[in-house]
């Protein structure tokens, strides 16, 4: 399959239902054509050792549903968890979604903290939005390692949307194996938004109890 008959087989199964309701979900200025992500994963594993469909013959900015078959068979192809990584440094910048920065995470090989430590200390400051919030995103693959503990003086207010609600999933997530140490961090930030925004997404997760939470929910007003 070449890159046109991709991109023609992509409209052939789309759905314009859920095209409209991927558009709304999506928040970017993607086309949505419609396709779900479970036939996207498939289409990138029937693919990954397709020489005929070239990365460099892709359209990208235009289709959601393109950019995620590219990044996901990017990394797919990679050799090694540096590959991937240097992949994203140069490519995730571009793109429009957080669908792809939150996708493509699952695509990541087993890395060690140190390479990721690495790896987010440049992304998360970089000026770029959907770099800063893959090294969130990124992170999470860390949550229960008490290495992870290291990062939070390196999380810094963003009031990009997308990257400060990726901070908020992190904490929460980290929250779930840490409590006391989430709690120490959300207690010192000046950042009110950051803060509640954590606790709500505690508050939504199944695996933490309600005795934790409760205490979380005092911290809501604090200044």
């Amino acid at each position: 399959m070449n890159y046109t008959e991709l991109e023609n087989h992509l409209k052939e199964i789309s759905d314009k239902k859920f095209a409209d309701f991927s558009k709304s979900l999506s928040s970017s200025e993607y086309i949505s054509l419609g396709v779900k992500n479970p036939v996207l994963r498939s289409l990138i594993k029937d693919h990954k050792e397709d020489k005929e469909l070239k990365l460099e013959e892709f359209e990208l900015g235009k289709y959601l549903e393109v950019d995620f078959i590219y990044f996901g068979l990017a990394l797919s192809r990679a050799k090694t968890i540096e590959d991937q990584i240097e992949f994203m440094e140069q490519n995730i910048k571009n793109g429009k979604s957080w669908v792809l920065t939150d996708c493509s995470q699952t695509y990541l090989k087993k890395c060690d903290f140190k390479t990721f430590h690495k790896c987010f200390q440049k992304m998360s400051k970089s000026k770029f939005t959907y770099d800063r919030r893959f090294a969130y995103v990124f992170a999470l693959k860390f949550a229960k390692n008490p290495e992870i503990l290291v990062i939070f003086p390196q999380i810094t207010f963003n009031e990009e949307y997308m990257v400060m609600m990726a901070e908020a999933w992190f904490l929460a997530t980290v929250a779930i194996k840490f409590p006391n140490e989430v709690y120490d961090y959300l207690k010192s930030i000046k950042d009110n938004v950051l803060r509640r925004k954590t606790i709500s997404k505690m508050c939504d997760s199944c695996r933490i109890n309600n005795e934790v939470k409760a205490k979380f929910k005092g911290l809501r007003n604090e200044k």
